[in-house]
């Protein structure tokens, strides 16, 4: 084996360590935010009397919890097929797949819908929590669909590389 090929199998098991790291995070993100909408909704004295002290209102904290908990799913969908890809990559020690080309062609798919869902959910939780038509975005989905696209163009790359591989097995 390469020393290339070596140093990807090695990087891919870290990447595929990190995945899981992140995903883990996630999930204490969502669980976070979903405490947070329970404990306003369920008017805790305590928590209303800290929102009042800061001027923080329940629709302030509903917001960003709900546009936590969609950042977070969507990141959790993408960072899943991420994990896979990267521990197909280590444990096949094979780049040209067609599973990795799926588990790419997914993770573009699921980049285009996270930046349409965090949008719209953030546009939504802006209007209807918030009471104000002056959108303020903080998410740019114009960075996450030009990441689907070199993902997807890189999809390809592997499809290219799958069909090459088949090719050069078939002839040994």
């Amino acid at each position: 084996m390469s020393e290339t090929l070596n140093r990807l199998n090695r990087l891919s098991g870290y990447a595929g360590v990190a995945s899981k790291i992140i995903m883990a995070i996630l999930i204490i993100v969502i669980i976070g935010a979903v405490v947070a909408i329970a404990a306003v909704a369920l008017d805790n004295s305590m928590i209303i009397e800290e929102m009042a002290k800061e001027a923080v209102t329940k629709g302030d904290v509903q917001a960003a919890a709900l546009n936590a908990i969609a950042a977070a799913c969507a990141g959790l969908a993408i960072m899943y097929y991420v994990n896979r890809l990267f521990t197909n990559i280590h444990k096949n020690n094979a780049l040209f797949t067609d599973d990795n080309v799926r588990d790419l062609r997914t993770i573009a798919l699921l980049l285009v819908a996270a930046a349409i869902v965090i949008t719209t959910v953030g546009v939504l939780t802006i209007v209807f929590l918030l009471d104000t038509t002056d959108i303020v975005v903080g998410f740019n989905p114009l960075s996450m669909l030009l990441t689907a696209f070199i993902v997807y163009i890189v999809s390809l790359i592997f499809s290219h590389g799958t069909e090459l591989q088949k090719q050069s097995d078939e002839t040994l």
